[in-house]
């Protein structure tokens, strides 16, 4: 009669120990995605934004290279095709502006990966 009393004793004892560790674990829980959420908010992502861009002076210099290739694309689309209304010279108006947008991509990073 006493074993059983004992084993009945230590049961109570880890449902006891095991409902304190979910409660812990269900607090952890609560603060862990009430940080997760407050990271997603769109202010703190965007100054993380700001912030990564005063720390790494790599992102400045692919942020200024990609304005750089975009930019030139799209103004040599511009002055080569302008606006017209054929379906044939917009498609190629894309072409070359994908074509001159890689071309000056390439060509601003390896001038970049020389002076480094």
């Amino acid at each position: 009669m006493k074993k059983s009393k004992n084993q009945i004793e230590s049961l109570n004892d880890a449902m006891v120990l095991l409902e304190k560790r979910r409660r812990k674990e269900y607090e952890d829980l609560k603060l862990q995605f009430y940080e997760t959420s407050e990271s997603f908010r769109p202010i703190n992502i965007f100054n993380q934004a700001v912030r990564d861009f005063r720390e790494f002076p790599e992102v400045k210099t692919n942020l200024f290279e990609t304005i750089l290739s975009v930019t030139g694309g799209y103004f040599s689309k511009k002055i080569i095709v302008g606006k017209s209304n054929s379906f044939i010279k917009k498609i190629s108006g894309y072409v070359l502006q994908y074509a001159v947008t890689n071309f000056i991509s390439k060509k601003v990073g390896a001038d970049t990966d020389s002076k480094e």
